[in-house]
């Protein structure tokens, strides 16, 4: 009966032991969920079908809202997420505390302003209706793209809102909407701003449809660039640094140019 007890008691220790090393959301280290919104689902199968050569297998794991990949990371769901930029993940992690961090830069996708009934902003008249995201970085990046182009004048706030407009000269009615359901708004607003991806996957080039893009510097120093990210107890894995350098490469750097129609645009 003792004997039994102590391989009892060895067995938990042993369980617990392995519970508390870092491994994927899936218990097992050869198969990695990564978390996404967006058109990246060309770029990362084929990232999958060259990791899979390797005996690593990836599961895109599909997200509806903004706020969704970096709350799955963070608990755990899944072991990476390929959707935002840098000031994103900065504001994420400092508003709700997660441990995550950026483990690779990918590519940059300016902001566009679209429209279904004007082709040139001098077109917009007072009181006209505009959509923007209402998450914090991309709809301050909204305003920010508003006022470099004549519309609106902000103060200095690092991430501005609604309330840190201080001149609005045309009176606009800027609406904040899930940036997923911007492009369905456009029948009812004068023009809105758009992520890249977003417009992509609703059917505008921006190349084409884009009254006007943000101007970028096209390096990994800029904030808006996106990026990789996972938790910060699993920044050196090396199978998320194979997956890394599976996705760093020509290869994908032509789908990410074809896939976005041009509207993404690689910085490694």
């Amino acid at each position: 009966m003792k004997k039994i007890v102590t391989i009892l008691i060895v067995g938990l220790l042993v369980l617990v032991g392995c519970g508390s090393k870092s491994t994927p959301a899936t218990g097992d280290e050869n198969v990695v969920k990564v978390g996404m919104i967006g058109s990246d689902s060309v770029v990362w199968k084929h990232v999958a079908e060259e990791a899979a050569k390797e005996g690593i297998k990836i599961e895109i794991v599909a997200f509806s809202d903004y706020t969704q990949p970096n709350a799955a990371l963070n608990n755990g769901e899944i072991d990476l997420n390929a959707f935002q930029h840098q000031v994103y993940l900065e504001n994420e992690v400092e508003t709700n505390k997660y441990d995550l961090v950026s483990i690779a830069k990918t590519s940059i996708a300016p902001l566009g302003l679209y429209s279904n009934k004007i082709t040139d902003l001098k077109d917009v008249k007072e009181n006209d209706k505009v959509a923007i995201p209402n998450d914090v970085t991309n709809g301050g990046r909204a305003l920010q793209l508003l006022q470099a182009n004549g519309f609106i004048k902000l103060n200095d706030a690092k991430f501005p809102t609604l309330k840190d407009i201080i001149e609005n000269p045309l009176n606009l009615e800027i609406i904040e909407l899930a940036a997923a359901q911007i492009p369905a708004s456009l029948p009812d607003v004068a023009f809105a701003a758009v992520n890249s991806g977003i417009a992509v996957d609703a059917g505008l080039n921006p190349a084409e449809k884009a009254i006007v893009l943000e101007d970028v510097s096209i390096s990994q120093e800029n904030p808006y660039v996106n990026l990789i990210a996972a938790r910060s107890e699993d920044k050196d894995n090396p199978t998320f640094k194979r997956i890394v350098e599976l996705y760093q490469t020509d290869a994908v750097k032509q789908l990410v140019i074809e896939d976005s129609k041009g509207a993404s645009i690689p910085v490694w």
